[in-house]
């Protein structure tokens, strides 16, 4: 009688255990931690951001010319004539966000030669002062220039002697930032020269370095 006591305490102990565990043997319901969501982030919206002209800079220029006009130092005499021009320049820039102003100093040789029966002009020399306003695009820089010259002259034939021309001009250039301290760009300039005796107006183009101090 007490071994069967002991027997049914023994198979009510193993009834329970295996009652317990069932559930999970059976696929009962476990419950998982929900995964961590990691939102991706906001795109971010990129603004044109414009490059930085201002400060002082000088360089070089190299480049062509085309003169045109008539003389009256004895008969009136059409002359015409191309070369080749180059020299150095320095100047100051300041940068107001979008908008560049500045003011330049140029020196160009020429080797620009007009050849008429009567006489003949050769123009060996030129000094600049440049205004310029243009509009900051980041690497680019694109503008707008007036300006005062005066170019020397040899006179030969009828024209004799040698002389000096005052002159203005206005053009068009643009430039594009290879670093921060270095930049490359063109102009291209209608000069008009005159006084009692000549009247002539002179195209320039030009390819420009310049390094910013």
């Amino acid at each position: 009688m007490e071994q069967m006591e002991t027997g049914m305490m023994k198979f009510a102990i193993l009834s329970v255990a295996v009652l317990g565990a069932a559930p999970a043997f059976a696929g009962g319901p476990v419950v998982v931690a929900d995964e961590a969501v990691v939102s991706a982030p906001a795109p971010v919206m990129q603004t044109a951001q414009g490059g930085d002209w201002g400060g002082f800079y000088g360089g070089a220029q190299l480049g062509y010319g085309s003169v045109d006009g008539d003389s009256t130092f004895s008969n009136a005499v059409d002359l015409g004539g191309d070369g080749l021009l180059g020299g150095v320049h320095a100047g100051y820039r300041m940068d107001f966000g979008t908008f560049v102003a500045g003011a330049e100093l140029g020196y160009d040789l020429l080797d620009i030669s007009t050849d008429d029966p009567i006489g003949t002009a050769n123009f060996d020399n030129m000094a600049s002062l440049k205004l310029m306003g243009g509009i900051d695009l980041g690497q680019w820089l694109a503008y707008g220039t007036v300006g005062m010259s005066r170019v020397g002259a040899d006179f030969g034939g009828a024209l004799s002697g040698d002389g000096t021309l005052d002159g203005k001009f206005a053009g068009l250039g643009a430039e594009y930032a290879l670093s921060d301290s270095m930049s490359v760009g063109g102009e291209v300039l209608q000069h008009s020269f005159e006084d009692d005796q000549n009247d002539f107006d002179m195209t320039t183009v030009q390819a420009r370095v310049n390094f910013r101090f």
